[in-house]
């Protein structure tokens, strides 16, 4: 039978191996996240469970002379409070301790294959590449509240948040391949063609409404909106904004 002396030094270092490990109090969180757990509904729960700021908007680009001929090209994965407002502070996003100066060194040193391809699907049309998906990262990757490092537990990886959020923005614009759905309605670059023909195309493909940007005439870029169920199951809903265009718009040829 232990002494008392004994159960107390055993409880106390049972204790001190509890706070040395805080990571098993984050893992319980994750596993109690709900099965249905979906942004912006009364089943969103914790926000390692599904995004706090719920609305992802996953914006992709028509750039002549950037990209792959038949694909649309990145401009980012954006997360929007529930009701389409912008959070966190400006440039910096919502976790200035995770702000990079760097980010395409640090995604080519832990992922060559995922620098790759966001060099041919994710170009900047504007200057240098890492610096395009730096400001990506800080001001919305950080706002991603299930890519924060607390989320993953025992399991989080130096960077794991940052390759995670442009894996998900790649994912979703090969799942989402808007070239090959306009195509298939007939909607081919190197015509013109009515903003509601492109509207319905895709709403008919994905369930959802886009929304249309335009400039100088041509389709500029088409943002696509989810929520999310769990971490990463994006699931369409409508635009909550107009496309900036109407009538007719051209589709350029890229090359």
């Amino acid at each position: 039978m232990k002494s008392p002396i004994t159960a107390a030094i055993a409880a106390s270092c049972l204790m001190a191996a509890a706070s040395a490990f805080p990571t098993t109090n984050l893992l319980k969180r994750q596993d109690s996240c709900p099965a249905d757990a979906l942004s912006c509904s009364a089943s969103s729960g914790d926000s390692c469970c599904t995004p706090e700021n719920g609305l992802l908007v996953h914006v992709q680009q028509w750039s002549p002379g950037y990209g792959p001929s038949d694909a649309f090209t990145l401009h980012g994965l954006w997360p929007d409070t529930c009701n389409g407002g912008i959070p966190g502070s400006g440039d910096s996003g919502c976790d200035k301790s995770r702000n990079y100066d760097d980010v395409g060194s640090i995604i080519k040193e832990k992922d060559s294959s995922l620098h790759d391809s966001m060099n041919t699907y994710w170009p900047s049309n504007k200057g240098d590449n890492s610096e395009f998906w730096t400001h990506e990262w800080n001001k919305h990757g950080t706002c991603v509240t299930t890519l924060d490092p607390e989320c993953y537990g025992d399991s989080y990886q130096k960077n794991d948040d940052v390759t995670d959020y442009f894996h998900q923005a790649l994912d979703l614009r090969s799942k989402y391949d808007l070239h090959a759905i306009l195509s298939k309605a007939s909607i081919t670059p190197g015509g013109s063609y009515s903003v509601s023909d492109i509207e319905n195309a895709i709403k008919e493909s994905t369930g959802a409404a886009p929304k249309v940007t335009c400039s100088g005439g041509d389709i500029e870029e088409i943002w696509l909106y989810f929520h999310v169920k769990g971490k990463d199951g994006y699931v369409p809903t409508d635009s909550v904004d107009k496309s900036t265009c109407s009538g007719s718009v051209n589709y350029p040829k890229k090359n």
